[in-house]
C-alpha cells in the first residue's frame, strides 16, 4: 500500500509504504534529479501529475522504518516498488531524506478580492489552506499562466496586490515564481519557495485577466456576437455551438445579469476571421464558459455567428398602485428591487415596459414621484428604448453623465391596459385608469430599425394596425431619416440608404412616409406623402449616429488621440481632471483597441465643447456608458 501523510490531504505529503503490516517512509538522494519516482506516486494514487517533489523531508521526518530507497525510476512503472531499489528495508539515507510530493490534485489556484473569478489577488491552496503568492518581480508572463489555467483568457495586467486590491492576511503559499508564459499550469513554472510561510504581505501578487468570453458589436458589453479567447487572439463562435444555458453562463461571467435572448446571426453584424471549433455543453451554473464541457460541432458548416443579449435586470414591475398596470417603476438587479429615477424616462421606455407587463401601450409618463419615492436610493440608469423592444432589458442603458437623482423623483407610468386584438383593433385588458383613450391609442404606432448591426441602423419598419411593415424608398431622404433617428433616441442621421443596404424586408408596404422637413418629433408628425403605390418597393433605411458615440480624434491612428464623445449630435472632449486610470482601459476595450490604455493630459487646439469630467470607471469596466461621471 502507498499513502501521503502530513500534507493536508491524500494527494500531498510524506511518502509512506506498508510492508509486512507496518508503515514506513521512503528516502532518496537528490542525484536522482528527474524525481520520476514522484510521477509514479501521483499516478498510483490517482492524484494527477506532479506539482512539486523534494527529497529533503518537506513534510517532516518520519519515525520508525525506512522501507524503500528507489533510484532512477523510468516514470512509467505501475507501482513505486517496481522502480529499481536496494530491497525492502535496505537504504543508504536517513529520515532527513524522507521524500515528499505534492500532486496537482492537492493544489488549487484562485483569484480573490477582485469582484469576480478573473481578477484579484493570486492565492494557492497548500496543505488545505489558502495563501498568497509573493514575488517582487511579478510580470505579465507569470500572470498569463494564471489567467490561462483559470480559463480567464489572457492577462490584462500584473500587479502588486496592495496597489489594486488588498494584501492577504494568512500564510504565503509560494514565493518567487518565474514563468515563460506558455506553461500548461502554474506549477510548471520555476517556483523557488513552496510554503506555507509566515511573513510580510508587501509582495503579494495580483492579476486582471481579459476573460475567456466577450460580446462585441452591440450597444455595450452585454449584447453582441460572442467571441472567445484562443491563445492570445479573439475568435468568433458558430451559432449552433451556443444554447440558452451556455448564454446564461456568458452573461454571468461578464457580470451582465441574466440572458434575455440568443437571437441568432441576424441581429448583429458579425466580424470575419477564424471560428471556434466545436460547441459548449453547459448546465447553466458554471462560473465561466471555459468550465463548460466542450463538444464537437453539430454540423459541418457554420450558419452564422452566435449572438447573445444579456441584461442586468431580472425583473420589472409597477408598484404602489392597486392596478398592476400603473405605478412606480421598479427593477430587480442582483436580487434586489429598486425604483428607477424619472430623469430621462420617456414614452418609448414606458411603451416597452407596459407591453412587457401585458398592459398594452403606455398612456402617459407621469411626473416623478407620482406614486411615491420608493425605498432606498434611486437607480440612476437612463434607458434609451426605441419602443419596439420585447423586454426593457434589451434597451441600451447608460449612467455616464447622468445627474444625481433628486430624492423621491421615481419614474411613474400609466399603461393604457389595451392590447391589440386579432383584427387589428383594440380590446380592454386591464384598466389602469378611466379609459378615455381613442379606440387605438397613438402609442400603438411604433417605428424600428431592422436588419442592421444594432438598434440605431437598419431598414425602417413601422407598426400600424397590429402589423409591422416596411417603408417605401420612393422619396425617402436624409430629413426623413433624421426624424426616425431622433424618435428612436439614436442621435443624428448619417445616411438614408435604400433597400440594397438592409434588404427590402417583408410585410405590407407603407407608402405614406417621406416628405419630412427633419425638425419633426416623430415620423407621424410629417406630412402624409401624396404618392400612391411603391414602384421601387420597400426598404428605406436609416443609419444614425446613436445618442452616444465614442472616438479618439487627432491621433496617428483610430486607437490614439483625444477622447471625444458624441452627445446629442455634437462631438465634445472629456477632461482628464478626476478621471480614473481604468477609464482608458474601458475606452480601449469598447473601441476594439486592445485591453489597456493610458490617460494623458493633452491640450486641445480646437473649440470642441468639454462634455464630461470626473469619469470614474472601475477596474474591469468594458463600456464607458456604464461609468459614473459628473453631469453633462
Amino acid at each position: 500500500e502507498l499513502r501521503l501523510v502530513d500534507g493536508g490531504g491524500r494527494c500531498a505529503g510524506r511518502v509512506e509504504m506498508k510492508h509486512d503490516g507496518e508503515w514506513g517512509s521512503v528516502c532518496g538522494y537528490d542525484f536522482d534529479w528527474d524525481a520520476r519516482w514522484a510521477t509514479v506516486v501521483c499516478r498510483q494514487l490517482g492524484c494527477g501529475p506532479v506539482a512539486k517533489a523534494s527529497p529533503y523531508a518537506p513534510f517532516g521526518q518520519g519515525t520508525g522504518r525506512i522501507w524503500l530507497q528507489p533510484f532512477f525510476c523510468g516514470g512509467n512503472e505501475a507501482v513505486l516498488q517496481d522502480c529499481p531499489h536496494f530491497g525492502w528495508g535496505q537504504h543508504f539515507c536517513g529520515h532527513e531524506r524522507d521524500v515528499g510530493v505534492t500532486c496537482a490534485e492537492a493544489v488549487e489556484l484562485r483569484l480573490v478580492a477582485g469582484g469576480g473569478p478573473c481578477a484579484g489577488r493570486v492565492e494557492v491552496k497548500l496543505r488545505g489552506r489558502w495563501g498568497s503568492v509573493a514575488d517582487d518581480n511579478w510580470d505579465m508572463e507569470d500572470a498569463e499562466v494564471v489567467c490561462q489555467q483559470l480559463g480567464c483568457g489572457s492577462a490584462a495586467g500584473a500587479y502588486t496586490a496592495g496597489t489594486h486590491f488588498r494584501k492577504g492576511d494568512g500564510p504565503i503559499s509560494l514565493v518567487l515564481v518565474n514563468c515563460h508564459g506558455d506553461e500548461a499550469t502554474f506549477w510548471d513554472c520555476e517556483i523557488r519557495g513552496w510554503g506555507p510561510y509566515n511573513g510580510t504581505h508587501d509582495f503579494d501578487t495580483a492579476v486582471v485577466c481579459q476573460g475567456f468570453a466577450r460580446l462585441v458589436g452591440g450597444d455595450g458589453a452585454c449584447d453582441g456576437w460572442l467571441e472567445v479567447r484562443r491563445g492570445r487572439a479573439w475568435i468568433g463562435v458558430c451559432e449552433d455551438a451556443v444554447d440558452i444555458k451556455a448564454a446564461q453562463v456568458v452573461c454571468r461571467e461578464l457580470g451582465c445579469g441574466t440572458v434575455l435572448a440568443v437571437p441568432g446571426s441576424g441581429r448583429f453584424e458579425a466580424g470575419t476571421g477564424p471560428l471556434w471549433e466545436g460547441g459548449f455543453e453547459c448546465n447553466g451554473t458554471e462560473p465561466l464558459l471555459a468550465a463548460c464541457t466542450r463538444r464537437p460541432p453539430r454540423s459541418q458548416g457554420c450558419a452564422g455567428h452566435a449572438s447573445i443579449i444579456c441584461s442586468p435586470y431580472t425583473g420589472f414591475r409597477l408598484a404602489d398602485n392597486s392596478s398592476g398596470c400603473a405605478g412606480r417603476v421598479e427593477a430587480e438587479a442582483g436580487g434586489t428591487w429598486g425604483s428607477l429615477c424619472a430623469t430621462g424616462w420617456d414614452l418609448p421606455d414606458a411603451h416597452v415596459l407596459c407591453h412587457h407587463l401585458g398592459c398594452g401601450p403606455a398612456a402617459a409618463v407621469l411626473p416623478g414621484g407620482s406614486f411615491g419615492g420608493g425605498d432606498g436610493p434611486l437607480r440612476p440608469d437612463a434607458f434609451d428604448c426605441g419602443g419596439s423592444e420585447r423586454h426593457p432589458g434589451e434597451c441600451p442603458t447608460a449612467v455616464l453623465g447622468e445627474p444625481a437623482c433628486p430624492p423621491g423623483h421615481a419614474a411613474a407610468v400609466n399603461c393604457s391596459g389595451l392590447v391589440s386584438g386579432r383584427a387589428g383593433g383594440c380590446r380592454q385588458h386591464r384598466a389602469a385608469a378611466p379609459a378615455r383613450s381613442p379606440p387605438c391609442p397613438a402609442g400603438s404606432r411604433r417605428v424600428r430599425l431592422a436588419g442592421g448591426p444594432g438598434r440605431c441602423a437598419g431598414r425602417v419598419e413601422v407598426y400600424v394596425n397590429g402589423t409591422w411593415g416596411t417603408v417605401c424608398q420612393e422619396t425617402w431622404d436624409l430629413p426623413d431619416a433624421t426624424v426616425v433617428c431622433r424618435q428612436l433616441g439614436c442621435g443624428m442621421a448619417l445616411e438614408a440608404p435604400r433597400s440594397a443596404r438592409f434588404g427590402p424586408g417583408t410585410g405590407p408596404l407603407w407608402p405614406d412616409a417621406g416628405g419630412c422637413a427633419g425638425t419633426e418629433a416623430s415620423l407621424w408628425d410629417c406630412p402624409a406623402s401624396a404618392q400612391r403605390g411603391c414602384r421601387h418597393g420597400g426598404g428605406a433605411g436609416a443609419v444614425c449616429s446613436e445618442r452616444l458615440s465614442l472616438r479618439l480624434a487627432g491621433g496617428s491612428s483610430r486607437c490614439r488621440g483625444h477622447l471625444e464623445v458624441l452627445y446629442n449630435g455634437t462631438w465634445g472632449r472629456v477632461c482628464v481632471e478626476g478621471t480614473s486610470p481604468a477609464t482608458a482601459t474601458a475606452v480601449c476595450w469598447q473601441l476594439g483597441c486592445g485591453d489597456g490604455g493610458t490617460l494623458v493630459a493633452a491640450p486641445a487646439w480646437d473649440s470642441a465643447p468639454a462634455w464630461l469630467a470626473w469619469v470614474g470607471c472601475k477596474e474591469g469596466a468594458r463600456s464607458l456608458w456604464r461609468c459614473l461621471s459628473a453631469p453633462w
